[in-house]
């Protein structure tokens, strides 16, 4: 399954580290050495993982990966990637329940359309536009449940490799982490705010010196 594909192929320096995991490749890449840093990290994306469908590369946060190193282990790794490969397999599984069966529907009703209702056919194509929006948000539904039940249940899994303890420290440690990393953006708002409020002041009084 390709994630972030346009991403994956923009990483083209030389990896922190990698692992090889069952025939795959994973590599990881600090997202401060690139221009993604803003675009994922602003919005809480501390890692992310792309591939091109084969192999996979991992862009992290620096200090996020510092804090949540055993969480890229090797062994948990193997467990992500078996989470990877379901989700895979679940999307492109429901994605056939309802993509062919719509085409062959689509194709039976706009040839009976154009047969029999030839005055019908703008209100009927109409009709099966929206039956293929309705279709695609219905099949989006059954993969995201699908998706969240996996997720939950390679997190159980995780959580019982690396212990409940040494799990729950790890959730902090992220806690943490967010905290902070907004934290320090926030300050460096402010004090932006002040250093332009104090220009302002500046120029005001310059304005009225004149």
């Amino acid at each position: 399954m390709k994630l972030n594909p346009k991403v994956f192929n923009q990483l083209k320096t030389e990896p922190f580290t990698s692992q090889t995991i069952k025939g795959k490749t994973i590599e990881f890449y600090y997202m401060n050495d690139t221009p993604f840093l803003f675009q994922f990290a602003s919005r809480g994306r501390f890692a992310v993982w792309t591939s091109d469908g084969q192999n996979y590369k991992v862009l992290v946060e620096q200090k996020y990966f510092d804090v949540m190193k055993d969480f890229y282990s090797e062994e948990v790794n193997t467990i992500w990637l078996g989470f990877l490969t379901r989700v895979s397999g679940i999307s492109k599984k429901i994605n056939m329940w309802f993509m062919i069966p719509t085409l062959v529907l689509y194709i039976v009703i706009a040839g009976l359309a154009t047969w029999l209702f030839p005055d019908m056919m703008l209100q009927i194509l109409l009709f099966m536009i929206v039956l293929v929006v309705a279709s695609n948000m219905i099949q989006s539904r059954i993969v995201n449940n699908k998706v969240r039940e996996e997720n939950r249940k390679t997190q159980d899994e995780i959580r019982a490799y690396i212990g409940e303890g040494a799990f729950e420290e790890l959730v902090k440690a992220q806690e943490a982490h967010y905290q902070d990393y907004f934290k320090f953006e926030e300050e460096t708002v402010l004090e932006e705010t002040v250093v332009e409020d104090v220009e302002k002041d500046g120029e005001d009084n310059e304005s009225k010196g004149n």
